[in-house]
């Protein structure tokens, strides 16, 4: 009979702490997806900031090859050939 007592406290000892974990795992999971959102977030910010970055270097690129001090200084010579 004591044996049975004894199986019946480890089976409910098991089944309350198989409980706990679970609910652990969920509010873990929970808060793990809403730092995975978070970071989803970020990176997007982060895409569109580089991608006008871009825009602008390529801008700045455009003018600077367009400025008559580029041209001036870095201008292609004609060359004749013979």
């Amino acid at each position: 009979m004591e044996n049975f007592m004894k199986a019946d406290v480890f089976f409910f000892l098991t089944g309350t702490m198989v409980i706990v974990l679970i609910v652990i795992f969920i509010f873990a999971g929970y808060y793990l997806m809403q730092i995975l959102k978070n970071f989803r977030d970020i990176s997007a910010k982060l895409k569109s900031a580089t991608d006008s970055v871009g825009d602008d270097f390529e801008n700045i690129h455009d003018q600077i090859i367009h400025s008559w001090l580029y041209q001036f200084l870095f201008g292609k010579k004609n060359k004749k050939h013979k």
